[in-house]
């Protein structure tokens, strides 16, 4: 079992009280509606916001919260007879304050037995292990478990080791672990196609080599599930050219951040991030760059 020890090598590390289970916010009509759920959220250092950047400029742009906190935000799409989770939280092996996504479920009436299909945007710890319960099985005995075949690839790949930092090794033991739980379960697909009937997986990667966002429309608009192709309601958007720690691919996040913006900005899209507050809102032109506005 992977230990608090392993994780603080990981390079994040957890100041947070536990977070109550919570509705963060409910989008749509009855017929078709998502339901933004708490999985509670960490603390992280402001270091970790941008490589390379002077402390002085991070705390001008960021604040002067050191460590900040980030939540972490799990989205679930009902219609009809379907009820989709957009990734399922951290679970109980990862830092403290989160791993609250079962309660909250509880609180949006939400049976997990009910849940019919887990997209994930990516294996890292806090979207994907949360996908075995204490028991080590799967949370939603009933769901198809759907995710990108490069980033199954690239997280349970023999030389996953060979491609990471030391301090990135507890998450590919982690990806391991989960991957095995949920065995033939999980289902390989192509990052770049529709997943389901109107959900489409958009390329995202740099975060991750296979990181996928997902477009769908709800309620008459547009909707597009970030995962961590954007994480600071400031920084990822005012300066989209800095580089966090925690992208494995900086140069790729980079692009990936740019083009999406764009996008977002130019085809009016509400965007659901899993790390924002308030999690879900629109991107509009700020000068040179863009700002987040919550919905």
């Amino acid at each position: 079992m992977l230990t608090r020890r392993s994780l603080l090598a990981a390079g994040v590390a957890s100041l947070a009280a536990p977070a109550r289970a919570q509705v963060v916010t409910t989008l749509g009509s009855e017929a078709e509606r998502v339901t933004i759920l708490s999985d509670g959220g960490f603390e992280m250092p402001l270091s970790t916001l941008a490589r390379d950047m002077p402390a002085a400029e991070i705390v001008a742009q960021a604040g002067p919260s050191d460590p900040f906190r980030t939540p972490v935000n799990v989205t679930c799409l009902r219609r009809g007879s379907e009820v989709i989770l957009f990734d399922c939280g951290a679970g109980a092996h990862f830092l403290p304050g989160t791993g609250q996504l079962a309660a909250s479920l509880g609180a949006a009436g939400i049976d997990p037995e009910a849940v019919t299909h887990v997209l994930f945007t990516h294996l890292h710890p806090d979207h994907f292990w949360g996908a075995l319960d204490d028991f080590d099985s799967p949370l939603f005995p009933n769901a198809r478990w759907l995710a990108a075949a490069p980033e199954i690839d690239f997280w349970t790949g023999n030389k996953v080791y060979e491609r990471l930092p030391a301090d990135r090794h507890a998450f590919a033991a982690g990806a391991h672990r989960i991957a095995k739980g949920l065995g033939e379960k999980l289902e390989r697909m192509a990052a770049a196609s529709e997943w389901l009937p109107g959900i489409a997986a958009v390329e995202t990667a740099g975060h991750t080599p296979g990181h996928v966002s997902f477009a769908f429309r709800s309620a008459g608009q547009e909707v597009m599930v970030l995962g961590d192709a954007l994480t600071h309601p400031r920084i990822s958007f005012a300066h989209p050219e800095w580089r966090p720690a925690s992208d494995h691919d900086a140069e790729r996040a980079v692009a990936t951040r740019r083009s999406l913006l764009d996008r977002l900005h130019q085809e009016r899209v509400l965007a659901i991030g899993y790390h924002l507050p308030g999690a879900a809102g629109r991107v509009e032109r700020d000068a040179a760059a863009y700002r987040f506005v919550p919905a």
